[in-house]
């Protein structure tokens, strides 16, 4: 939540809106369910939203992430959660920070029974366009941190940053 906008869940289906503004947005859905995309988590910054959508099915799960503006739900990005997925493989995105520009940065997780078995990305998508900025095992979700405009977070034990421009 931000004093400019908000997503919040209501009924099974996960909305924003944007102060001053009448009216909400549908986003997606808040749970697990074969028919439709799953919205996986949520960031708000202004009037922006930046989300990860789920879509699951029987042998294959794909996620993207999403940056909608909220205060007329017109939807400015959508990406691939990673750059690479395996035969019959899952994808979550792990992690995700906004801007109030729209630049977004997350981490997803890849995981299938095909090669490659294990893929997690650190991913921006920013005025520079879409850019790998870090990948492998050792890569922490969790500790993702977005301050002004520098990107921060843990591969082991090493603390690495990047510009999100």
């Amino acid at each position: 939540m931000d004093a400019g906008a908000r997503v919040y869940e209501q009924a099974g289906s996960v909305y924003g809106c944007a102060s001053g503004i009448g009216g909400s947005h549908r986003l997606g859905s808040s749970g697990f369910t074969l028919r439709g995309p799953r919205i996986e988590m949520a960031r708000v910054a202004g009037r922006i939203a930046a989300y990860g959508m789920s879509s699951p099915g029987v042998d294959t799960g794909y996620a993207t992430v999403e940056v909608r503006r909220l205060s007329d739900g017109r939807l400015l990005a959508r990406r691939p959660a990673t750059t690479t997925a395996g035969v019959e493989g899952f994808e979550s995105v792990d992690a995700i920070v906004v801007r109030s520009d729209g630049a977004v940065a997350w981490i997803a997780t890849a995981r299938s029974i095909g090669s490659p078995r294990f893929v997690r990305q650190l991913q921006a998508l920013d005025r520079r366009g879409l850019r790998l900025l870090d990948a492998g095992r050792a890569l922490v979700p969790t500790s993702l941190r977005l301050r002004g405009s520098t990107l921060s977070w843990r591969h082991g034990a090493s603390i690495r940053t990047a510009p999100l421009a």
